[in-house]
């Protein structure tokens, strides 16, 4: 990790004349700005909102649109400080994401997760400026993108589209006149210059499905929503190793003598080290354990 840590000091960073990677190392959060309009795509958890906040302060942008990638914690709970700070910006969201985040059991695990995170932000050395959060973010009032949606901000687009396999209510951007790609977590995990840990939570045939999708924008950058984006060669590798590594985890899955449970122990020591460390144990367990279902599923 530490070979490819990039200093809180060093954001924000201007990826492309019209996105500025924004938030810190562990939470990507990517600024599109437009001739009239700005959008922040992705919104982090509670414990960078601040930082966030002073860094748009610092670039002199209030944003006009907060698009959370998709409703797990780590993407979303960062949502209700910035709409206080940005009352005005519109929210977008793909269709799912408040079902899941409304449900009963969902609420409780995300303000729990996004609790263990501000304090795993704190042990990095990067303090949050503001308690953790203690309610479920509110998207009653934002905009549900059922399929697709541009976003013209002036002299750039923002393309949005709904995919499947990682998450509910999960979205891509895509700038085409930069060929620029907001993937957040549907390459998987990014352990950088390690490559991707496979995320397919809802299904494995649709993860591999929206894995092909995004290697046919044939993209010169790619955005994940952790550890910095992927540029040229390495984006374009990123996404092959991405997909073999799918593949890779599915057959490891149907492949094994081992019984269940002893195989999920496997694949947590095997991923539950430097980056997942800001996550705790009992949801990267899950984690695992859905993984291996899901792969129990696929039809390769």
């Amino acid at each position: 990790m530490k070979a490819h840590y990039i200093p809180e000091d060093r954001f924000p960073i201007r990826i492309t004349p019209h996105v500025t990677l924004v938030g810190n190392y562990f939470f990507n959060l990517f600024l599109v700005t437009g001739r009239n309009r700005s959008a922040l795509f992705e919104t982090g958890i509670s414990g960078c909102v601040d930082e966030v906040i002073r860094q748009l302060e610092r670039l002199d942008v209030s944003v006009d649109y907060l698009i959370p990638s998709h409703p797990h914690t780590d993407h979303i709970t960062g949502l209700p400080g910035l709409m206080k700070r940005f009352p005005k910006a519109e929210v977008l969201a793909a269709a799912g994401a408040k079902k899941f985040i409304t449900h009963p059991k969902a609420g409780p695990l995300l303000i729990k997760e996004d609790t263990f995170m501000s304090k795993g932000l704190a042990r990095m050395g990067i303090s949050p400026g503001r308690p953790a959060l203690e309610t479920i973010p509110d998207l009653h009032h934002a905009r549900v993108i059922e399929t697709a949606y541009s976003l013209d901000l002036g002299h750039v687009t923002l393309e949005l589209i709904t995919v499947k396999g990682h998450s509910p209510g999960n979205l891509m951007g895509f700038i085409k006149k930069e060929k620029t790609l907001f993937c957040s977590d549907s390459l998987g995990f990014h352990f950088p210059g390690r490559g991707f840990w496979p995320l397919f939570f809802t299904g494995a045939n649709d993860y591999l499905s929206t894995l092909e999708f995004i290697q046919g924008f044939d993209p010169e950058i790619v955005c994940p929503g952790h550890q910095g984006p992927l540029e040229k060669t390495a984006a374009k590798q990123g996404i092959i190793t991405a997909i073999n590594s799918t593949v890779e985890t599915i057959r490891r899955v149907k492949e094994t003598r081992l019984s269940d449970q002893e195989l999920a122990k496997r694949m947590f020591d095997q991923s539950y080290k430097d980056e997942f460390t800001l996550y705790t144990q009992r949801n990267i367990q899950n984690c695992t354990g859905l993984l291996i279902k899901r792969a129990r599923q696929a039809s390769i």
